[in-house]
Order: C-alpha cells, then structure tokens, then sequence
C-alpha cells in the first residue's frame, strides 16, 4: 500500500474518523513493517501494542462498576454539609426569638397594671438616653456574636484541602501514565 494512504488513514485515526476496518489493516500494516517503520509512525506501533497486550487483561465489569460506584458516593458523604452548623444556627434564631417574644409580653404585662410616668421633663433628654441604652445594648450584643465570626474560618481549611486532593488525583493519573509506559517499554 501507498505511504500516502498509510499518512491519511493515521490522519483519520488520531481524529476517530476510522472503522473497524481501517485500524485493523493500519494495525497489521505497522506490525509488518518492522524496522522499515518510519520514525514519526513508532509512537502508534507501541500503541497499538499496548492495546494487544490489554486485550489479554480480564477485567471484571460489574468489580469495575461497584468500584466507581464506592468512590462516588464516598465523595458524596465526604462533601455533604454539615448539619450541625445548620441546627445551631436555627437553635440561636428560635432563643433570639423566645428572647424578644418574653421581653416584649414582660413589658406588656408591666404597663397594663403600672402606668409608667415621665422619668424625663424635657424629650430631647429621653432621646439621648435612648440613644445611649441602645448604644449599650448594640455593643453587648456584638460582643455576643464576634466569637460566632471564627466559625466561618472553617470552611477555609476545607477549601485547602480540595486543592490537595485534585494534586493527588493528578498524581494518580501520572502514575497511570508512567504504569502505561513502563508496559510499553516491556514489550519491546
């Protein structure tokens, strides 16, 4: 066979245009031409046994099959939320809740049989004294929630650890890689 057609069919290869046909003649074409291969072509003749060589390997689909399947959910559970965080957060909303809710019936109760009287002649003094009760009470209540600011800085160690592990997938992938090529240089 022409050279030429030999070029194309590879061309038609590499961009998964051949059939079954095409690779079977363009496998046996290589394997026959032995040292009289070309350089650029050596590349597709370890390849193409390698795939020989894993033909022989019995694989076990339904292993295979449940093996991702572990995996998957097992990366699933590991990146669930916590719910934890989540109860906490609904156990101080609902405290908060019962909180101003009692308040708010213990001063209706106290003014429906107490009548309260002026404590301050002039309203701009009330005002400023307001202003400051309220004052008082915005910085008690910070100081109750900056403590609660921390736990937002555990999700930063988790982010961390995500890069990490996308390292370590890679470098599984290498290893695959340097498994393949190792093979590869055996069967020569």
């Amino acid at each position: 066979m022409d050279i030429s057609r030999i070029y194309e069919l590879i061309g038609k290869y590499t961009e998964g245009n051949t059939t079954l046909e095409e690779e079977k003649y363009l496998r046996e074409w290589i394997q026959e031409a032995g040292p009289a291969l070309p350089a650029d072509l050596l590349p597709f003749r370890n390849q193409f046994e390698l795939f020989s060589a894993a033909q022989d390997i019995p694989v076990d689909i339904y292993a295979l099959n449940n093996s991702i399947l572990d995996r998957i959910n097992d990366f699933e559970t590991q990146n669930k939320p916590e719910k934890n965080s989540n109860r906490f957060s609904r156990l101080l909303i609902a405290a908060s809740l019962a909180a101003v809710v009692g308040l708010a019936g213990f001063f209706l109760y106290r003014t429906g049989t107490h009548r309260e009287t002026d404590t301050y002649a002039d309203p701009q003094m009330a005002y400023l004294e307001t202003q400051k009760a309220l004052l008082f009470v915005s910085q008690q209540m910070n100081k109750g929630i900056e403590p609660l600011s921390n736990v937002t800085k555990i999700n930063t160690g988790q982010d961390q650890l995500r890069t990490l592990e996308r390292m370590d997938e890679s470098l599984g992938m290498l290893n695959l890689v340097s498994f393949i090529n190792k093979s590869s240089n055996l069967k020569k």
